[in-house]
């Protein structure tokens, strides 16, 4: 099986930065939804906020893999931990990464299709995990259904506004759209750094996006 680092070298600290800013842009996304939730009850919002949830988790977990390896301390936690090699502990790194945001993602993607069956939601799950971790190149296939999840989660929300035209729901549509290019970039960035770099820049584009929306919505509730 071979597995390739995520950041290159010459975006170490960079990429560090704007991860932790994703996890906390999305906790504070999970949390106004589970707010919202509380008092709509509606279920889409719950799954919504899990999703976010799972996602910052993923978000935390590869900034601070980033973060010991810019500060070149994974040695010494790969010897506190007993690994016989250093790559091994950005290895689990890595793939810790791709199993929470994978499910935040296949959440994301059960909740656009408006059904209530489970056993959907574990088919997707554990098909998306097993294609990722018995491929002998985990990252191509984790970007690519990352990708394709996307792209579904895309399109719901494009379908949404058609229906709305609200200012929010554009705001999100534009949102999932740079997470959509973000995510072709990080596929062709396996074989290509600066692709890593553009895909990151898109990332932030889409937050603030999302947090746009977040105060959009905050706004109309103040004014009703």
């Amino acid at each position: 099986m071979t597995l390739l680092s995520f950041s290159p070298p010459w975006f170490y600290g960079y990429d560090v930065v704007l991860e932790i800013g994703f996890a906390l842009t999305a906790l504070i996304i999970a949390f106004f939804a589970f707010k919202i939730f509380h008092i709509t009850d509606q279920r889409p919002v719950w799954l919504f906020g899990i999703s976010f949830l799972l996602i910052a988790i993923s978000y935390v977990i590869q900034s601070l893999l980033n973060l010991l390896i810019v500060t070149q301390t994974d040695t010494f936690v790969c010897n506190a931990l007993k690994l016989p090699y250093i790559s091994l502990f950005g290895t689990y790194g890595i793939f810790v990464h791709m199993l929470f945001m994978t499910a935040g993602l296949v959440l994301l993607t059960y909740m656009s299709f408006k059904i209530e069956k489970p056993r959907v939601l574990w088919v997707l799950l554990s098909v998306a995990l097993i294609a990722i971790f018995s491929s002998v190149s985990p990252l191509h296939v984790f970007f690519l259904l990352s990708t394709t999840f996307l792209a579904i989660i895309l399109w719901h929300f494009i379908s949404n506004y058609r229906q709305t035209r609200q200012m929010a729901t554009l705001l999100v549509v534009l949102a999932f759209a740079f997470l959509l290019f973000g995510s072709v970039h990080f596929l062709i960035s396996v074989d290509h750094e600066l692709y890593y770099a553009i895909g990151h820049v898109l990332e932030l584009f889409a937050y603030m996006l999302i947090l746009a929306n977040l105060y959009v919505v905050l706004s109309h509730g103040k004014k009703t």
